[in-house]
């Protein structure tokens, strides 16, 4: 009987404190994904500059941190993305004592995000949506903490005084502040589309960063190929959205199996797309999985949507991610044109998406 095979031991630093989404991603990795033949021990940072010197000098193998953080400082010499965690709570939630449809008319609700706000106006019209610092200088409050769980308490103390009616929150913070209150997830899939919240870019990824030349074979087995997909398309659309433009804009890019596809296309009656995944013997065309972008972005009174979905074959992902910016572009330079007075096509009007 031969001898078990020593686990691979890595090395791995984690980088947030506890109003971070990272560190609780890394623990839910560790508890929930088999990873046979590895040996993870874990180490948390809370500042970025040493982390990257420990991963420079050899000291540790990988660097786990948020997708965005990492987008925000363009990386660093010698380090790439060798994975990324299965991705998580991507999706905000609503504290409050009901669900969104069941909330009284005219509901006070504090958002941060600022699509967020637009997404609820654009799902209840009569609601009273509002930046927290907004609803402090209406309310003559002391200015609210910027974010994190100070924000969240501040916004907490109003909620149960009855003071507003509810508030947007991540979950992770939610369960950092142990609030008795409700939680309500802010879904991405909803057959109405008013219903339908896509989250932020990149939200809810966690990223595995190390030094060139990481084992593609070892990445692979520790990491998630449709986060990592997520990664390398939602990244390339950032690059191409104005700057401004970033907490405007609803994305998500992710896996879809062609069963669930044609549940859901059934389920919303959408006969297009129940065709375009079926031959003419009703046979499922792509027996693989593809990749599904949905993108979109919401006038600030929450009365329009522009948005664009495209389904692809996994092997062209970054490619469409290309194409589909591009084409966004395009769309959205459109309904946010103001139009001149015309003879032919009439008297000067506003642009159809005010931003």
């Amino acid at each position: 009987m031969g001898a078990e095979a020593e686990p691979e031991q890595i090395r791995l630093i984690c980088l947030g404190n506890e109003e971070d989404s990272t560190p609780v991603h890394v623990r839910k990795w560790i508890e929930t994904q088999p990873l046979e033949g590895f040996e993870i021990d874990i180490e948390f940072d809370e500042e970025l500059a040493s982390a990257l010197q420990l991963l420079a000098e050899g000291d540790v193998d990988l660097l786990a941190i948020s997708a965005m953080t990492w987008y925000l400082c363009k990386g660093a010499p010698e380090t790439m993305v060798a994975a990324a965690l299965p991705r998580r709570d991507e999706n905000h939630i609503l504290v409050a004592d009901d669900r969104l449809g069941y909330l009284p008319h005219k509901s006070i609700i504090l958002a941060k995000n600022r699509l967020q706000r637009r997404q609820l106006r654009r799902y209840r019209p009569d609601f009273r949506i509002l930046d927290p610092n907004a609803f402090a200088d209406l309310t003559e409050r002391s200015e609210p903490p910027e974010s994190g769980l100070a924000l969240q308490e501040w916004m907490e103390n109003l909620r149960a005084t009855k003071i507003i009616t509810g508030y947007v929150s991540e979950r992770h913070l939610f369960t950092a502040a142990d609030i008795e209150g409700r939680r309500h997830m802010l879904m991405t899939d909803a057959r109405d589309d008013a219903a339908r919240f896509l989250p932020s870019p990149l939200h809810g990824l966690t990223l595995l960063i190390s030094r060139k030349g990481f084992p593609k074979g070892r990445a692979d087995r520790i990491g998630d190929a449709e986060s990592l997909t997520a990664w390398g398309c939602e990244q390339i659309i950032l690059d191409q959205i104005e700057p401004e433009m970033a907490d405007r804009v609803g994305m998500i890019v992710r896996h879809r199996q062609i069963p669930s596809l044609l549940n859901q296309a059934e389920a919303e009656k959408d006969l297009l797309r129940s065709q375009s995944l079926l031959d003419a013997e009703g046979e499922i065309v792509e027996s693989a999985s593809m990749v599904e972008f949905l993108i979109e972005t919401i006038g600030r009174k929450g009365e329009r949507t522009l948005s664009l979905e495209r389904l692809v074959p996994k092997e062209d992902a970054t490619t469409h991610a290309r194409l589909l910016v591009a084409e966004w572009n395009e769309m959205l330079k459109a309904v946010t044109a103001e139009h001149p007075e015309d003879i032919r096509l009439g008297p000067a009007r506003p642009s159809f998406l005010d931003l």
